[in-house]
């Protein structure tokens, strides 16, 4: 009984010993390639310092620019801020610029509308007291009748005193 037990554990224990060396052998495999991995990894990749210097350098640019762009913003609000300033002095003349326009616009307005009045006012006499054009035209042939008759009677003076100053002279020269 003994050696069959102890035989069956030997051969156990052997093919235990087998499986162990196997995955003893995989890992030590595995393990090679990792380190040739970080080998090659480490060749390829820059050192920590390296890195780090890349870094500062690039934070450094960035905070120069940054604190240009700040400079340049305060500069930009102070100016702003002395615009702002200045606002009510400049709101406080645009509108009294605008109501002596408004005023002013006003007294014209009215003195249109004054005007308008008067005129529409004036045209309604006229339009009311307006001859007909057939009175107009009677009142323009009397007007060129008497204007006609008057000069008629005047040419037969101017006659008679002309024919009277041609029989002096005649007799004069006589």
């Amino acid at each position: 009984y003994l050696e069959t037990a102890l035989g069956d554990s030997a051969e156990a224990h052997a093919k235990e010993m087998s499986a162990l060396k196997a995955a003893h052998d995989k890992h030590m495999e595995a393990t090679s390639k990792h380190s040739k991995d970080i080998a090659s990894a480490a060749t390829h990749h820059t050192t920590v310092a390296e890195r780090l210097a890349y870094v500062e350098r690039l934070m450094g640019d960035s905070a120069d620019r940054h604190a240009e762009e700040l400079r340049a913003l305060k500069e930009t609000h102070s100016k702003h801020s002395q615009d702002l300033a200045s606002l009510p002095g400049h709101m406080s003349l645009l509108e009294r610029k605008l109501g002596d326009l408004g005023d002013r616009h006003t007294k014209e307005l009215r003195a249109l509308r004054d005007d308008h009045s008067k005129f529409w006012e004036g045209f309604e006499d006229l339009r009311d007291g307006r001859a007909t054009a057939e009175e107009r035209l009677q009142y323009l042939e009397r007007l060129f009748s008497d204007s006609a008759d008057k000069h008629t009677k005047e040419m037969k003076v101017l006659r008679a005193a002309q024919d009277k100053h041609v029989g002096d002279l005649d007799d004069l020269k006589a």
